[in-house]
C-alpha cells in the first residue's frame, strides 16, 4: 500500500513523522487513482506540510515517482504523456525519477528534473539546485533512428508479384493478405514490411511513445523511434488482441498503431477473435466500455495477414493436397466476410521454381531502393492531403475518394464492370479506387489510368470477390 511505502521511506531517510494521524486528499473524490506515481507527490505535500521542505520551493511543480521502502525513487510508467499533460496545464517543472528523465526531456518548454533518493529531492528543492536534464531533439533523434539492416528484400528470390503487392500496400498503408504453400516466403516477406516503412514523423512519434510508455514497454533511454511492428501468435485471445481486462488496457491492435499488425496463419485465430477487428480497422480506434466509464484506444494501423489456402496448405496442387473443396471453402471462410472485405490487396505466392531459388541474391531489389519509391510516392500523398489532417491513401474518406481519384470515362468503365461482373461491395469498389490511386502515386501519374485500375482489380479479385 503507499501509506507503507511513504512511511517506510520517510524512516529510511532519517524523517521523522509527527505522532499524529495524516490525511492525504486526493481530488476529485470521484476519479478512482491508482498506480505507485502517487507515492513521491503524496510524499512531497506531506514533508512541506510539516516544513522540511520550501513549499514556494514546490510550488508550481509536477512530481512523479515510485518510493522504494528505503527512500529511493523508482521509475514509472506513463512519465512522457504525464509531461504533456503537465505543459498543457501551465506547469514548467517537472520533477521524475532520474531512470524517467531521457523521456521526459523530449518535451520542449518543460524542464524535467531527475532525482534518485528522496534525501536528494529535499536536499536539491532546499537549495533551488534540481539538476536539469538536458533537452532532447526529437528530430535529431529520429534522423538518427535506422531499421535493423540485417534482414532485407534482396533475401528473397523469386515471387515478383507478391513483392509488387507489397511495395504498394506499403505506400499507401492499405491492408495486405498473403496465401500460399508452406515455404514460399509469405512470414519472410512480411517480417521485412518494416525495413521498407517510412519514417515517423515526430507528432507520430510522440503518439506512439506515449502508448508504450504507459504500458512500461518504451525503450530504456530512448523512444519508438521506427514504426511498431507487433505480430501475435494465432491462440491470443479476445482482450489481449483489442484490449480491456478488468483495468483496460491497450491490447496489440493499440501496440500496432501507426504500424504494422502481422497475423501469421490467420485461419488459424479464433474466428471471434479476427471478427473483432473489423469495428477498430474501419474507426482506426477501439472503445472499451466498462461501468466505470468507456477507455478508447487509438489503433490505426496497416493489417498483414498470412495463410495456407487449405489446412494442409497445398491446395491447389494435387499431388500433395487431398482437401475436398468443401474442406478449402470452410478453412478459407475463418477469415472470408466483414473482415476480409477491409483487406484492400490480396496477393497469392507460389512454390519456387529451382531456377528461382538459386538465383543471385546481388539481381534483387533491395529493401533501400524500395523504400526510397515508397517515401517518393509517400510525399506525393502528403503533399496532397497537407490540408486533410490524413497522410496516407488508405486512409481517405468517400468525399477524399471522389476528389483526389480522378479518372477518364473508360478507365472508370473498367471499374465499374468489375463491380457488377465480381459483386463487389461498396467498401470494396472504394477500396479499389484508393489502391489504384497508390500505384499512380508510384509512378508518378497524376490521374489514374487503365493499367493502374486493373492491377488494383486484380488484387481484390485474387481470392474471389
Amino acid at each position: 500500500p503507499i501509506h507503507e511505502r511513504v512511511v517506510r521511506a520517510f524512516s529510511n531517510s532519517d524523517i521523522e513523522l509527527p505522532p499524529r494521524k495524516i490525511t492525504v486528499n486526493l481530488s476529485p473524490a470521484g476519479l478512482r487513482k491508482q498506480g505507485s506515481g502517487f507515492d513521491l507527490p503524496i510524499a512531497v505535500a506531506i514533508l512541506t506540510a510539516m516544513g522540511v521542505i520550501n513549499a514556494d520551493k514546490a510550488e508550481g511543480r509536477l512530481f512523479v515517482g515510485e518510493l522504494s521502502l528505503d527512500g529511493r525513487i523508482n521509475r514509472v510508467r506513463g512519465i512522457l504523456p504525464i509531461a504533456i499533460m503537465g505543459r498543457e496545464q501551465g506547469i514548467k517543472s517537472v520533477v521524475v525519477p532520474k531512470e524517467n528523465a531521457y523521456e521526459g526531456a523530449v518535451i520542449e518548454d518543460v524542464t524535467i528534473s531527475g532525482v534518485s533518493t528522496l534525501r536528494e529531492l529535499i536536499e536539491c528543492l532546499n537549495e533551488d539546485r534540481l539538476p536539469e536534464t538536458p533537452h532532447v531533439s526529437l528530430n535529431e533523434e529520429l534522423e538518427k533512428a535506422y531499421t535493423s539492416d540485417l534482414i532485407d528484400f534482396a533475401d528473397i528470390n523469386g515471387q515478383e508479384k507478391a513483392r509488387r503487392a507489397t511495395e504498394v500496400a506499403v505506400a499507401g498503408f492499405h491492408n495486405l493478405l498473403y496465401i500460399g504453400p508452406p515455404g514460399s516466403g509469405k512470414s519472410m516477406m512480411a517480417r521485412r514490411i518494416p525495413t521498407i516503412l517510412s519514417r515517423l514523423t515526430r507528432d507520430e512519434c510522440l503518439e506512439i511513445s506515449k502508448i508504450y510508455s504507459v504500458t512500461g514497454m518504451l525503450p530504456e533511454n530512448s523512444l519508438m523511434l521506427n514504426r511498431p511492428f507487433r505480430d501475435p501468435h494465432h491462440s491470443i485471445t479476445g482482450p489481449a488482441l483489442i484490449g480491456g481486462q478488468g483495468n483496460p488496457k491497450p491490447g496489440e491492435i493499440t501496440l500496432a498503431h501507426k504500424g504494422v499488425l502481422f497475423l501469421d496463419e490467420a485461419a488459424e485465430f479464433r474466428k471471434d477473435v479476427i471478427e473483432m477487428l473489423r469495428q477498430p480497422i474501419e474507426d482506426k480506434k477501439v472503445v472499451i466500455s466498462r461501468m466505470r466509464g468507456n477507455v478508447v484506444f487509438p489503433s490505426d494501423f496497416m493489417l498483414v495477414m498470412a495463410m495456407n489456402p487449405c489446412r494442409c496448405g497445398y491446395y491447389p496442387d494435387r499431388q500433395h493436397c487431398r482437401c475436398s473443396l468443401t474442406d478449402v471453402d470452410r478453412y478459407f471462410g475463418r477469415i472470408r466476410g466483414p473482415v476480409l472485405d477491409r483487406v484492400d490487396i490480396c496477393v497469392g505466392t507460389s512454390k519456387l521454381q529451382i531456377n528461382e531459388l538459386n538465383s543471385d541474391p546481388d539481381s534483387n531489389m533491395s529493401s533501400s531502393a524500395m523504400r526510397e519509391r515508397i517515401t517518393a510516392a509517400q510525399n506525393i500523398q502528403r503533399e496532397r492531403f497537407r490540408n486533410d489532417n490524413i497522410l496516407f491513401n488508405s486512409q481517405m474518406g468517400g468525399k477524399e475518394t471522389e476528389k483526389y481519384c480522378i479518372m477518364a470515362p473508360d478507365v472508370r468503365n473498367i471499374l465499374d464492370t468489375a463491380y457488377r461482373k465480381y459483386n463487389m461491395s461498396a467498401r470494396g469498389y472504394y477500396r479499389i479506387l484508393k489502391v489504384a490511386r497508390t500505384i499512380a502515386d508510384l509512378e508518378e501519374c497524376r490521374n489514374i489510368e487503365k493499367r493502374h485500375v486493373m492491377e488494383a482489380v486484380g488484387y481484390r479479385i485474387t481470392y474471389g470477390e
